[in-house]
This record gives C-alpha cells, structure tokens and sequence, in this order.
C-alpha cells in the first residue's frame, strides 16, 4: 500500500538566533532589583511587562507589530504552569542565560483531546511518520542560550521545573500583528 501524506492546520514555530543577546542581561538584573508577579511562574522570579527591546525587532517576521515583555529567572524546582497568551497573535521567548542541562520547554498538541485515538494509532502503527511530521501529544524542546523561538500564542505551553541551582534567565514576549494601514 502506498499512502502519501500531507500535513494540514500545522501548528508553526519560529526559530531563529539573536547574535547580541547577551546586550539584554543587564536590564534584567536591573529589574530583579524589583518585586516580582505571579503569572504562570511556579516559584521564580517574573518581572513586570517591559518593552520588546530592539534587538529583537529584526527578528520578527511580522513588517509592523505592537510587543510587550517580561522576564523569567528560574533555578531548582521552578517552572512554569502550562497556559496560552491570549488576546495576542503570536508569543516567544529568547534564552539569555542556560545552565548546562536546562529545563525545556513543552508544547502540547492543540487538539489533543480530540484527536487523542488518532496520536496514539500513530505512535502505535507509524512512528516514523511520527516523527517525520511531529506528530505528538506534547513536544518539548531544549532551550538554546541566544535562541529565540516563536509560536501562537493559542498553542499551550508549560516550563519544565529547573533541576539546579544555576539560573535559568529568558525574555518572553507577546506580539499582536498591527496591519492597519
């Protein structure tokens, strides 16, 4: 039998390295100086919404937009709940400062629940197709310091718990595509 597939409705990820990022730390350790919130932070450190800095402008792939961001330090046992962004058209986060094994970051598969006996056939039947097209319940992917990835914000997320000491330092964002011309 020979069945050919094409893949419809993918969910996108945006990745791309941002050479200067070391240029942002020192803003975040200004910040740190202040309280933190508590959004989806399991323990941590979150900053208030700050500005995008520019170094990230050219690496949107959007021509105008409008971007807020914060700032996440995680050490031992901290992490994030899963969740989305809403009221946003897209989200990322770039990596500032990783210790050596970092805490990953997973995404979990937007119709999960509905196509739950479809995943596990799959997995069951085909792995390679599997993952050939990423064909997973979830999907979690190693940081990279000075990466930068970019997803939609409907697509939930979570932050794995940090399993040392060292400080886990990343600058999450939120964009909505401004096309009013």
């Amino acid at each position: 039998m020979t069945i050919s597939v094409l893949p419809v409705f993918p969910s996108l990820l945006f990745i791309d390295d941002v050479p200067d990022y070391q240029d942002i730390l020192p803003t975040v350790y200004k910040l740190r100086t202040e309280e933190g919130i508590q959004k989806s932070n399991m323990g941590g450190w979150h900053s208030t919404m700050q500005p995008l800095p520019t170094q990230l402008h050219p690496h949107i792939p959007f021509p105008k937009f409008q971007a807020n961001c914060w700032y996440n330090i995680n050490t031992n046992n901290q992490g994030n709940y899963s969740h989305q962004h809403p009221d946003n058209d897209w989200s990322g986060v770039l990596y500032l400062k990783l210790p050596p094994n970092p805490a990953k970051i997973e995404f979990e598969h937007p119709d999960l629940f509905s196509q739950f006996r479809s995943l596990n056939s799959i997995q069951q039947h085909h792995p390679k197709l599997q993952q050939h097209y990423n064909y997973y319940k979830s999907y979690p992917y190693t940081p990279v310091e000075g990466r930068m990835l970019l997803f939609q914000a409907a697509l939930r997320h979570r932050v794995y718990l940090s399993t040392t000491d060292e400080e886990r330092i990343s600058l999450s964002f939120n964009i909505r595509i401004d096309d009013d011309e």
